[in-house]
């Protein structure tokens, strides 16, 4: 994570050397920015291969279940009201409500 900053900078750089600078600076850091960009991506799918070897789960979720999703969300009788009409009737009725 710490290495996407520093490639930034060198994309940013490099895009500022081809347009504006030409010469030396686009011979540094064109290469520099291609072996970063390279060396990002074979990290990343050797990462991802170590830890698939290593029994780890590779995708996304591993709750993930071949059910549907519901058609209607659920609310749950102790929820707070979410919408601003339900917030203003519960205002209402805790105004009414008189206090012990």
């Amino acid at each position: 994570m710490w290495f996407y900053p520093i490639l930034l900078i060198l994309v940013l750089l490099g895009l500022a050397g081809i347009v504006f600078l030409g010469g030396e600076y686009t011979l540094v850091l064109v290469p520099l920015i291609v072996i970063a960009l390279g060396s990002t991506l074979f990290y990343m799918l050797w990462a991802r291969a170590q830890s698939g070897s290593a029994g780890a789960e590779t995708e996304a979720s591993s709750e993930s279940t071949d059910r549907p999703l519901p058609h209607r969300r659920r609310m749950g009788r102790g929820r707070v009201p979410t919408t601003p009409e339900r917030l203003v009737d519960a205002r209402r009725e805790s105004a009414h409500t008189p206090e012990s």
